[in-house]
């Protein structure tokens, strides 16, 4: 039996080196697959039967509580009105995030470095703190019981972040590309919409998850600024199933299930250019 070669000797310390590791990213992975796993066997389960067997399997599918919650909750509605809050607060906020990182990263100017820090200010501000004075301000202006004012208030909270992503990626790109466009004439607008935006298209991605999951589960500013079911966004409508005294929980997760869905389809869409971003982020200086 011959001995065992160099190469296969150093190959064991550098697998038990990679242990930790590995049982770490295994520990994380259970704690995150878990909830999900309760999630989607309680959405088949009457609420009796979630307490008397949270982890097992349902005894018979209740498929009906999909049709109930969909039903009960007017979820067809308040998903419109979420996708449009949602939507439209991922377009504005890429808009304009891009309209102010683009001099602040494409422009040598002394006072960039203060105006960034503002804009960094904005994300270490716990915005809640300010609901009062925020909740007068949309009143002044005639903003509550719309869609309009959150989308207003939810781009307001994630410009400061998407300006820190988009100003990092617009940093590295070559300068010239900017010099040979105004030589061909073209104006600012031009040059970031059609050169620059679409050569950051990771961090486009990276911004519109992020604000799109923030935006779509957020039940804290709907409930303050939304008086009227007609307004009513998916986190609100779900509220219903959950009473002071009696809670239907096989209702409640069928409807979060059915509120997953679309901010899994579009992460599936842009898994690809997401890694691609957090790759290409880790490696700038």
């Amino acid at each position: 039996m011959s001995a065992p070669s160099l190469q296969q000797q150093l190959a064991i310390p550098q697998r038990l080196a990679r242990l930790p590791g590995w049982t770490i990213l295994l520990v994380w992975t259970a704690a995150v697959l878990l909830p999900l796993y309760i999630l989607v066997v309680s959405c088949f389960k009457t609420t009796a039967e979630i307490y008397d067997n949270r982890l097992g399997l349902p005894q018979s599918f209740a498929f009906d509580n999909f049709v109930r919650a969909w039903t009960r909750a007017d979820l067809g509605h308040n998903f419109i009105n979420s996708l449009i809050v949602t939507g439209g607060a991922v377009v504005l906020t890429i808009v304009v995030s891009a309209m102010a990182a683009y001099p602040l990263s494409r422009y040598r100017l002394g006072w960039n470095g203060i105006m960034l820090g503002l804009f960094l200010s904005g994300i270490m501000l716990p915005i809640r703190l300010a609901s009062v004075e925020l909740f007068t301000l949309m009143r002044s202006l005639g903003l509550l019981d719309s869609l309009t004012g959150l989308i207003l208030v939810y781009s307001a909270i994630r410009i400061p972040f998407a300006v820190f992503i988009f100003a990092n990626f617009m940093r590295v790109l070559p300068s010239e590309l900017d010099e040979a466009a105004r030589m061909d004439g073209a104006g600012e607008a031009r040059i970031l919409f059609q050169i620059v935006l679409p050569m950051v298209k990771p961090a486009v991605s990276i911004v519109a998850i992020f604000t799109a999951i923030a935006v779509w589960n957020d039940f804290f500013f709907p409930l303050i600024f939304i008086f009227d079911d007609r307004y009513k966004t998916v986190p609100l409508a779900i509220s219903v199933f959950v009473g002071q005294f009696r809670t239907d929980w096989g209702l409640v997760f069928a409807s979060l299930a059915i509120s997953m869905a679309p901010i899994l389809i579009m992460y599936c869409l842009l898994a690809r250019q997401i890694r691609e971003g957090v790759g290409a982020g880790g490696g700038m200086k």
